[in-house]
């Protein structure tokens, strides 16, 4: 169970990249077929409304990965290590 909850920050990149790649291609069977119908008024308008959920699933993953990447740099800031009921060691300057 331990192995779920390890490396957050990879994994939350790699569901960014998969979101992403499923909005490429999304967005591409939408342009595809909405240049082969010739611009059907009714299949245009759904083939339309996929390329744009396409392109909005796309750029929704931007702030996912870029969280992941967060994730990953504090961790890797932190030195990987948990901080567990003792103090944490004061590595800050006196103010």
């Amino acid at each position: 169970m331990e192995k779920l909850y390890t490396n957050i920050g990879g994994k939350l990149r790699t569901l960014a990249k998969i979101c992403g790649a499923i909005g490429i291609v999304c967005f591409c069977i939408g342009v595809l077929i909405e240049l082969v119908t010739m611009f059907d008024v009714f299949n245009g308008m759904l083939i339309l409304t996929l390329g744009i959920l396409g392109l909005l699933c796309l750029i929704s993953s931007w702030p996912l990965y870029a969280f992941g990447q967060l994730v990953d740099d504090v961790h890797k800031m932190s030195g990987g290590s948990v901080i567990s009921g003792g103090s944490a060691s004061d590595d800050l300057p006196e103010l």
